[in-house]
């Protein structure tokens, strides 16, 4: 915890020292401030407390206990112990020590339960962790295609505004018409409407990236660089997906809460012992009653005791709890099986993934060739009057969808790489 909390700092220092955050930076700030992270690591500290809890059953009890009345009436007189009238008045102390010997493993079986079920936080929280790691991992990227989609809005309206003064001069020397002009106007309009357009999904990406990061909500840009590592995990390790480590742990507690269930037939054996005195005095009695001290001393007594609880008949309540908490166990087994299950399609359907967007990464960068050199082709017709607005506007469009496509399968292999790499063992935060 304490190391967290340094690396914390310092994750928070260097964030303060310099406004650039790498997608490991965002990933490290999420994993401390995101709130679905920060609640799953209060359900570790509480699972850690529940365990502590299940230790003290197996510890002596130790309990000081005092009273004190008053008697009206007839009563019976302390003094003599014979019914009286007199009022009295009368104090009790007494210190009872406990000690459990054998309940049938119960408690030992519940303490085990407790210390897997606080090893099951910590993976269930590494899960919910990674869950949101994945989803800062896209919103990072998601607002780099956006700010990859703003720079070819501007690019175009910048060679679109330029066709539209070439297409003015051309008007003013007779080569275009009017309705050329009007045409390169529309599609210049269209281009900042576009370029709006594409502003404000960008605004919204950062907005997205800050929510999953758990930052204070705002409007501003944030400073992003690119880091080549990370794109590329670290090697992979033998350790296994944390949501099957969750799931053989749960497997785990629930044998353990059997066991414990079990042991509800057994007989409870445990020795008590106890020190114990007390103190009276007559009211509107003209006899001295003796001093405190001398009756705390006289009148003190001790006792040890050995105790035995065998369970004959509790109305089937301990006959039904072992059938539930079998019922348990099939569920946690069965639950393993499918979790074991998913993780193998998901990192099958991550490498199906990979394969698929680097081939469509490749036929997108011929996509863009091709579609360049038509538009260049158009461009010159144009240039020359052999093509009209329309043409030059289809062709810019079929090549900006063609940039845009070639940037989202960028980006989509990139994902994709670090998915597999994920399901394969490998480390989302890299410390």
């Amino acid at each position: 915890m304490k190391r967290k909390l340094i690396i914390s700092l310092i994750s928070l220092t260097s964030f303060c020292a310099s406004a650039a955050m790498t997608l490991n930076d965002c990933l490290i700030y999420a994993r401390d401030h995101a709130h679905t992270n920060r609640l799953q690591m209060l359900s570790t500290e509480k699972a850690k407390a529940d365990q502590r809890i299940s230790a003290s059953s197996l510890m002596p009890s130790l309990s000081l206990s005092g009273s004190g009345n008053i008697s009206f009436g007839r009563n019976i007189d302390p003094e003599t112990n014979t019914y009286d009238n007199k009022q009295t008045l009368s104090t009790g102390y007494g210190l009872y020590l406990s000690i459990p010997l054998f309940d049938g493993l119960v408690s030992v079986n519940s303490l085990k339960a407790s210390q897997v079920a606080r090893l099951r936080s910590v993976q269930a929280a590494q899960v919910e962790q990674d869950l949101i790691s994945l989803e800062v991992i896209k919103a990072f990227y998601n607002v780099d295609y956006c700010k990859a989609m703003v720079g070819q809005m501007q690019i175009q309206l910048q060679r679109d505004s330029t066709d539209l003064c070439a297409t003015m001069r051309g008007e003013e020397l007779g080569v275009k018409s009017g309705a050329d002009v009007a045409e390169m106007k529309a599609v210049v309009a269209t281009d900042r409407y576009e370029l709006s357009n594409q502003r404000n999904l960008l605004a919204k990406a950062y907005l997205q990236l800050r929510g999953a990061m758990g930052m204070e909500l705002s409007e501003e840009p944030l400073e992003l660089e690119h880091d080549p590592s990370d794109e590329f995990l670290p090697g992979l390790s033998d350790s296994k997906h944390p949501r099957i480590a969750e799931a053989e742990l749960a497997l785990k507690e629930s044998e353990y809460n059997l066991r414990a269930e079990k042991g509800g037939f057994s007989p409870k054996i445990s020795l008590t012992g106890g020190v114990t005195s007390s103190y009276y005095k007559l009211m509107g009695s003209n006899l001295s009653a003796p001093g405190f001290g001398k009756q705390f001393k006289d009148n003190i007594g001790e006792y040890i005791a050995l105790s035995i609880s065998i369970p004959l008949f509790d109305g089937l309540a301990n006959v039904n709890r072992v059938k539930r908490a079998k019922i348990e166990v099939e569920e946690s087994r069965t639950r393993l099986d499918r979790t074991i299950y998913e993780i193998e399609r998901a990192t099958t359907e991550a490498g199906l993934d990979l394969k698929a967007a680097a081939d469509e990464l490749e036929a997108a960068q011929q996509r863009v060739e091709a579609e360049q050199l038509a538009y260049n082709a158009v461009r010159r017709k144009y240039e020359l009057g052999n093509s009209s607005v329309i043409d030059l506007y289809t062709s810019s469009a079929k090549l900006a969808t063609a940039i845009a496509n070639l940037e989202g399968k960028r980006i989509q292999k990139i994902i994709s790489g670090i998915t597999l790499s994920y399901y394969l063992g490998a480390k989302l935060i890299k410390e």
